[in-house]
């Protein structure tokens, strides 16, 4: 489960480290610094809004990926290439 909003808190409410925000909540500092981006990438500070819950946050953070529509259309050529075509081996 994700404790970005606990991260948040312990970086900029408590001041520590991004090791030991990652000990405290048992996530790599890797998580941690991810997470402190993400959130200041969408202008995001502290306190948090207070209709913003962790589902929320996650879902602002981490959007859904959206899978396309359709698949590309394939290049089609000709075969064989005009060279090759007037050769006769």
């Amino acid at each position: 489960m994700k404790k970005i909003t606990e991260v948040l808190r312990l970086k900029y409410a408590g001041g520590l480290s991004h090791a030991q925000i990652g000990q405290a909540c048992a996530i790599s500092k890797g998580a941690v610094s991810k997470y402190v981006s993400l959130a200041a990438a969408h202008g995001l500070t502290w306190p948090l809004p207070e209709d913003l819950d962790e589902a929320r946050l996650a879902g602002l953070l981490f959007p859904p990926a959206v899978k396309p529509a359709a698949f590309a259309e394939p290049d089609h050529f000709s075969w064989p290439p005009a060279a090759e075509a007037s050769f006769r081996g």
